[in-house]
């Protein structure tokens, strides 16, 4: 139980993070009283409690933010910002952080300011203490730590580094364009983030599958100078700027570590450098102090109001960064004139020449000065300054099906759109099966069928086998065994198959060495191991359901909507009716290949399925699953989990009503064992209620 605290109120003096003769964001007149009256039961009394936020920079504790503390009281009152703030406790550095009171990390606190004084409460879950934070990491595994403690020799200090490597980094013997990015922290990992990260791995990773963009990014830490480092213009309220030595070390100490190590293109024209708010100031100054080094620049809501020094600088060196590329992001709920501020910085730029077609500016309605905001924003930054590096371009066209009049049917007509577009996979094609008399007078249920090449026609598969889908559907809706369903078949990509449909959220079950084991193995025989199941199921949910439902007749329920798929395909099946339970209502999981990789002795992958089923599988009550395997070929390694699978559904509630895990003797992992026990799993999924007597 926490202690509650009476906490008095007390007054602090106005305080603001501008300079200049913008410095005061506040009226002076309108505030709010923060009164923090429930903290953990572990609260250390004698420690201090500080707010920080985008209102003074994120420093993680300024000593003018402190709460102010008598006994056992905390209470700041803050002036109207004339805005929405972000904010959040530490007890005094990032690393004591507030926390839930699961000790997972808090997406930022905002408060908006009322047009009369008020009084809030705030409840503290706990502190994060050095390495205690237990939220999970979100890092991607082609994120990797480049060093914990970089020596800055211009500042004396030290910096943690990471380092985001294209997917096929280890497959290749490609250079690749670099982007340093700044408030580390904050990039790959919600676990290290203090106010949420961008994910910039996962959105290059995407990137990567989709448009064929590579690029390698720096990551580096910030410290708890950071409104120094981030700035080579003086503020009487912060310090003396180190902005032009953090700079330095980036062009002269760290830039050459990297370009000794990894495989880099080390022109200006390929080397970038973004970051946002101080970090978006700091960016646009290195962009034009040093323009031979740093050719491209994200500029994300950066803070002009700093200093009444940008433009004279910004129009100094407005020649030599002539051939620059600039991309600035600014919200217009960011609050102050910070607007108004980036309009006077680009008047400049324009007026006194800079090419339009190098800068770009982007104004977002909505945007507010957030992480969450410059997550939404880097895609759109990132293809645009490095649009020479984008071997496939992005496209706004719209997925359109035409009938294939060449495949071969025995029932029904084949449409397809070719190169469905995405933003979370690669283009790939998609098939949609319609039964003979399909009308728009009617609605239809919705099968979603994986490896979709292979389901219709064995006159254009690879090994010239098929599942019989049109057939064995004919069928089974001709005798009314079932109800009239449509089949919505995706294509695999051979090269990436592995990685769409392996259940990534899995893979984290697996302990931290054994993750290492696996990944380093996986190196060595060049197979990668960035996992994209995810993508996947955002494209099949997101992109392509809505794409369906909005073309064809459908039922558009989740008691009418459903997945199926073998091997692999069985594994993506069961993944997406946990991730998405609201949308599917049954699944069947054909030879379901419970090894997730190539069959091994001391095999720990099953048991990572296991444990991720039994915390997801959905509620019987909803839901339903078929699964079945044979013992032939690859299919003889799967007969030994069939016990602990039927004890989990059983454990979750699931009975022979809405379950079934089938075996076939003398079966093996090919199409064609498929076709001829596909009528099994298509009437569990898809039994017609008129007559079936063991319907949930």
């Amino acid at each position: 139980m926490k202690t509650k605290l009476v906490i008095l109120i007390l007054s602090l003096c106005c305080f603001s993070c501008k300079g200049q003769q913008k410095e005061d964001r506040t009226d002076g007149k309108k505030s709010v009283t923060i009164i923090v009256d429930d903290l953990p039961t572990n609260h250390d009394y004698s420690k201090d409690i500080y707010i920080s936020g985008d209102f003074e920079g994120w420093s993680g504790g300024r000593s003018e933010l402190k709460l102010d503390k008598k006994d056992k009281t905390y209470s700041i009152t803050l002036p109207n910002h004339k805005e929405t703030i972000l904010y959040k406790f530490t007890l005094g550095t990032w690393e004591s952080v507030e926390l839930d009171a699961k000790g997972k990390n808090l997406e930022n606190r905002t408060y908006s300011f009322k047009e009369n004084p008020e009084t809030i409460n705030i409840s503290i879950g706990a502190w994060a203490n050095g390495n205690a934070n237990e939220t999970l990491s979100t890092k991607q595994p082609n994120v990797e730590t480049f060093a914990e403690a970089v020596e800055i020799p211009q500042l004396n200090t030290t910096r943690k580094i990471q380092v985001y490597l294209p997917p096929n980094y280890a497959q290749s013997t490609t250079s690749y364009p670099v982007v340093y990015i700044h408030d580390g922290q904050n990039v790959f990992d919600k676990a290290t983030s203090y106010s949420g990260e961008w994910e910039v791995d996962e959105t290059l990773n995407r990137l990567h599958q989709i448009n064929g963009l590579d690029i390698i990014v720096v990551a580096i830490d910030n410290s708890e100078k950071r409104m120094q480092e981030y700035t080579p213009w003086k503020h009487e309220k912060h310090g003396k700027p180190k902005g032009k030595q953090y700079i330095d070390f980036i062009a002269y100490t760290l830039k050459p570590a990297i370009d000794a190590k990894y495989r880099t293109k080390p022109e200006a024209k390929n080397t970038g450098i973004m970051g946002s708010s101080m970090g978006g100031l700091i960016s646009h100054y290195a962009a034009f102090k040093y323009p031979n080094v740093f050719g491209k620049a994200g500029i994300f809501s950066p803070s002009f109001w700093f200093s009444d020094e940008i433009i004279p600088f910004t129009k100094e060196h407005l020649a030599e960064a002539k051939n620059s590329k600039l991309y600035y992001v600014m919200g217009e709920k960011e609050g102050g004139n910070m607007v108004k501020d980036l309009g006077n910085v680009v008047d400049a730029m324009q007026t006194n020449g800079f090419p339009k077609a190098n800068f770009y500016v982007q104004i977002t309605p909505s945007g507010t000065h957030s992480e969450a905001f410059w997550r939404s924003e880097f895609k759109k930054a990132i293809l645009w300054l490095f649009a020479d590096h984008v071997k496939i371009q992005p496209t706004t066209k719209k997925p359109i099906a035409t009938e294939v009049k060449t495949a071969t049917l025995a029932g029904g007509k084949l449409m397809r759109v070719a190169d469905f577009p995405s933003e979370y996979i690669r283009p790939r094609n998609v098939d949609v099966w319609l039964p003979e008399n399909y009308s728009t007078d009617k609605k239809y249920a919705v099968l979603y069928m994986h490896d979709g090449q292979n389901l219709f026609d064995g006159n254009t598969t690879w090994n010239k086998q098929e599942w019989q889908v049109d057939e064995v559907a004919s069928k089974l809706m001709n005798e009314a065994t079932v109800i009239d369903f449509i089949v919505v078949a995706p294509y695999n990509i051979p090269a990436i198959r592995w990685q769409d449909y392996f259940p990534q959220k899995a893979f984290d079950y697996l302990n931290v060495e054994t993750q290492k084991n696996i990944r380093a193995k996986a190196e060595a025989n060049n197979f990668s191991l960035v996992f994209n199941a995810d993508n996947y199921l955002k494209f099949l949910t997101k992109e392509l359901k809505p794409y369906i439902d909005n073309t064809y007749a459908t039922k558009t329920d989740r008691e009418h909507t459903f997945v199926a798929g073998s091997s692999m395909g069985g594994l993506i099946s069961m993944y997406a009716m946990c991730e998405y339970p609201e949308i599917f209502s049954a699944a069947a999981c054909i030879s379901t290949h419970w090894v997730g990789i190539m069959p091994m002795e001391d095999n720990p992958i099953p048991d990572t399925f296991f444990a991720y089923m039994s915390d997801h599988v959905p509620s019987p009550k909803t839901h339903r699953f078929y699964f079945d395997y044979g013992n032939k070929t690859l299919d003889q390694y799967y007969p030994q989990y069939a016990e602990t699978v039927d004890a989990i559904f059983k454990k979750k509630g699931y009975t022979d009503s809405n379950y079934k895990n089938v075996f076939f003797e003398g079966t093996d992992h090919s199409e064609i064992s498929w076709q001829k026990r596909l009528h099994i799993p298509f009437t569990f999924l898809l039994k017609d209620p008129k007559w079936a007597v063991d319907t949930d």
